[in-house]
């Protein structure tokens, strides 16, 4: 199980990605558009896929944390994304969902990716030194279960960006993997 001490802590920081989420939906010249051939992953969601030349996206990773596993299959490939929000109430089952989604493909040479919220600079008002601590301690539980499931996952600490969130532009918050396993984290390309 994945598991991280500091309830209220927690939730305060999944509430976070929740009125991020929702503020950046009022204001759609915020919002990053979906690619043609993906399948948005939402807050607390994953899924899969192993059918080229769809892929898989999400955007709002604020104070959320992203994860991708690729690999090969029966000639083909695979993919598997996560947007885990941190709750101490679902962290442990979204992780179990993606590792159950993950192990369901039967992939081969699979690479893990995560993408994780810097938290040195530009954090909200009301950010303390306990929600710093479960939000690093969130990021370390999931990267142990990521180094668990796939050899020398490649961890990206991405720009925090709570401030300006609303006001965020282009990839900002946004992690992919497309059809050809190719993923980037807030546009940039890490695979």
């Amino acid at each position: 199980d994945l598991e991280v001490d500091g309830d209220d802590e927690v939730e305060s920081l999944s509430d976070l990605c929740t009125q991020s989420s929702d503020k950046l939906k009022r204001h759609l010249v915020a919002r990053a558009t979906l690619p043609a051939l993906h399948t948005e992953v939402k807050p607390g969601e994953s899924k899969y896929q192993d059918l080229a030349p769809l892929g898989l996206w999400t955007d709002f990773l604020v104070s959320c944390t992203g994860v991708v596993v690729i690999g090969t299959k029966d000639g083909g490939s695979g993919r598997a994304l996560a947007h885990m929000t941190g709750t101490t109430d679902n962290l442990s089952g979204e992780w179990s969902d993606f590792k159950g989604k993950v192990e369901k493909m039967k992939l081969s040479n699979q690479k893990g990716f995560m993408s994780s919220p810097l938290l040195d600079d530009n954090l909200p008002e009301g950010w303390n030194d306990e929600l710093s601590k479960v939000s690093k301690d969130t990021q370390t539980a999931i990267k142990e279960k990521l180094a668990e499931l796939v050899d020398n996952p490649t961890i990206v600490q991405r720009f925090h960006r709570m401030k300006d969130a609303s006001e965020r532009k282009g990839a900002n918050g946004v992690m992919s993997v497309n059809g050809q396993n190719v993923v980037y984290i807030d546009g940039e390309q890490v695979s």
